[in-house]
């Protein structure tokens, strides 16, 4: 009997002590990028965030499939982007690029967003945004 209550003992204490080690669930600060990109974002619900140092999954290109083809859409030449609804873990984006043409990619739902604002860092998946527009500078 004795050793059953030190076993339960020893699995509770472990228990408690293994689901504290984990984060927050959060991100400390954005990735740093070579560039600033000035950004306003809307994201799903209608909140708007005015950033910069704007980056995609760390990086300052937005990278997904047209058709069959993989492609990558640097930010120099992006004026603004519209996320479409989740299908298949992807989203459909539609880049208005700044020569005023558009084009259209799916992009992974839970890829990432990174920025500072005035208020601090902020991130937002690709399926929490509804529209980018690139600050020309």
């Amino acid at each position: 009997m004795h050793q059953r209550k030190v076993a339960v003992f020893f699995v509770l204490a472990a228990f408690v002590l293994l689901t504290g080690m984990g984060g927050t669930g959060g991100f400390e600060r954005a990735p740093r990028v070579e560039k600033n990109y000035a950004v306003t974002i809307v994201d799903k619900s209608g909140g708007k965030i005015e950033g910069e140092k704007f980056s995609w999954e760390g990086r300052i290109q937005f990278a997904g499939y047209m058709n069959l083809a993989q492609v990558t859409i640097p930010f120099d030449r992006i004026k603004s982007l519209a996320v479409g609804e989740v299908r298949e873990r992807k989203v459909r984006v539609t880049v208005t690029l700044v020569d005023g043409s558009e084009a259209s990619l799916d992009i992974d739902a839970k890829s990432r967003c990174f920025g500072e604002s005035s208020f601090g860092n902020f991130m937002l998946e690709m399926d929490e945004i509804n529209t980018v527009t690139f600050k020309q500078s």
